[in-house]
């Protein structure tokens, strides 16, 4: 991972570094994932039990999509430990749990997920027209 010019500490007594692409949230790449696994439980918590609002709701799936980005970021570093990679994509699933779950909570549908790059992506429509193609017959089974 990039290295600020100073080994500049997340919190007290974390001997870990600050990688330059969560300079903007302060915390080592540790603690960032933590604090993010700790908010989508307390989220997971609020939608459960109903106490959600739609404004709430919106907030969640803004937090989620920026901490998506922010672990993408980091992720795509290719000097990653295991253990960090690990821990990344545990986090990739704790926020997609939390979105799946926003999507399911009654009486609420969280906004749509802005794609940054168009195209990266097949439409539905395009993805349908692509199973059903005749040279496709293996995956169509497996699908």
């Amino acid at each position: 991972m990039d290295q600020p010019s100073g080994h500049r500490a997340c919190i007290p007594r974390c001997k870990l570094p600050v990688p330059t692409e969560l300079d903007s949230v302060g915390l080592c790449v540790h603690h960032f994932t933590w604090s993010v696994e700790e908010a989508c439980a307390e989220m997971h918590r609020q939608v459960a039990l109903r106490k959600a609002t739609a404004e709430r709701r919106a907030e969640m799936a803004t937090y989620i999509s920026e901490c998506a980005l922010l672990l993408a970021r980091v992720a795509s570093n290719l000097c990653l430990t295991d253990d960090l990679k690990r821990r990344i994509l545990c986090t990739f699933l704790s926020l997609m749990n939390l979105r799946e779950n926003l999507e399911r909570a009654p009486g609420g549908h969280a906004p749509e997920l802005r794609v940054f790059a168009p195209g990266l992506f097949p439409t539905p429509a395009l993805m349908r027209e692509w199973l059903n193609s005749e040279s496709n017959d293996s995956v169509r089974c497996q699908v």
